[in-house]
């Protein structure tokens, strides 16, 4: 019986040190995801600009093959252009 208040003294410390970690890994938990969500906006954005990258890239080809002379790559250009047109009509039509 004399052991006892020992053995609560020493619960209680690890309750208040539990409790201590506790806390300080909910503010790590809330410092990631505040990190994530930023993380998630610059991939959002780096994708929207790479979309626009290959925007601009593929404008650059049609521009060189349509002020070249190889008629045939122009053609070729023009079919591709022309198929892809379908296949955003198509999925309009749905």
């Amino acid at each position: 019986m004399e052991y006892l208040p020992l053995v609560l003294d020493g619960i209680e410390n690890k309750v208040k040190k539990l409790v201590f970690n506790n806390q300080q890994l909910k503010e790590e938990n809330t410092k990631i995801s505040e990190q994530k969500s930023e993380l998630e906006h610059q991939v959002g954005s780096l994708k929207s600009k790479i979309v626009e990258l290959e925007d601009n890239i593929n404008i650059l080809k049609i521009t060189k093959v349509l002020s070249g002379e190889d008629t045939l790559q122009a053609r070729l250009q023009i079919n591709e252009l022309l198929r892809e047109l379908d296949k955003c009509y198509s999925l309009l039509n749905r």
